[in-house]
C-alpha cells in the first residue's frame, strides 16, 4: 500500500481521527471509487427549490453527465425534482418526450411564463390588452409627435 507509506513511516502526520475524515481523506487522494453511483444518489435527491429552472437544469445536467442513466429514467428524475406547479404543467400539457433537454426549455419557457403572469396580475396590468391611447379609432397606432415621420420608400425623395 503505497499511498499509506508517508503514514506508517511517520513522514507526514495523519490529518484524519475518524472513520469519516479518513475516508475524506482517501477520496481527496484518490478521487471518487464510485462517482457513478454517487452521481445517481444525488440525482435522486436534487430538488429545484427555489432556484430557476435554468439553474436547477444545468446542476442537473452536470450531475447526469456522471450518472450514466438512460434517457427516460434522467427524465423521470428531472421532473420530480421540478417544482410542483411545473410538474402539475407537465402533466396538463401531456407531452410524451424523454428528452431532458427538451423538457428542461419546456420547463424553462413555462416557468418563464408563469413568472410573467404572477408579475402582470400582481401589478394589475392585462397582458392580453395594449394601451388605448396610442391608437386611432380604426384600431392603427397613433404617430408620435415628438419623432420626425420616417421616410420608409427612398424611391420617393425629392431633390
Amino acid at each position: 500500500m503505497k499511498w499509506y507509506t508517508p503514514y506508517a513511516e511517520k513522514v507526514q502526520g495523519k490529518s484524519w481521527t475518524t472513520w469519516e475524515e479518513y475516508q475524506n481523506e482517501l477520496r481527496r487522494q484518490f478521487g471518487l471509487v464510485n462517482a457513478r453511483d454517487e452521481a445517481r444518489a444525488k440525482i435522486r435527491k436534487l430538488k429545484q427549490g427555489q432556484s430557476s429552472m435554468t439553474d436547477y437544469s444545468n446542476e442537473f445536467r452536470l450531475i447526469a453527465s456522471t450518472a450514466q442513466m438512460d434517457s427516460a429514467t434522467m427524465s423521470e428524475f428531472l421532473i420530480a425534482g421540478m417544482k410542483k406547479e411545473l410538474q402539475q404543467a407537465w402533466i396538463l400539457a401531456e407531452l410524451d418526450q424523454d428528452d431532458v433537454k427538451v423538457i428542461a426549455l419546456w420547463a424553462i419557457m413555462k416557468e418563464a411564463r408563469m413568472e410573467t403572469l404572477k408579475y402582470n396580475k400582481n401589478s394589475g396590468e392585462d397582458p392580453t390588452k395594449t394601451d388605448k391611447a396610442v391608437r386611432n379609432q380604426n384600431g392603427t397606432f397613433k404617430s408620435n409627435p415628438t419623432y420626425e415621420q420616417m421616410d420608409i420608400d427612398a424611391t420617393n425623395r425629392g431633390p
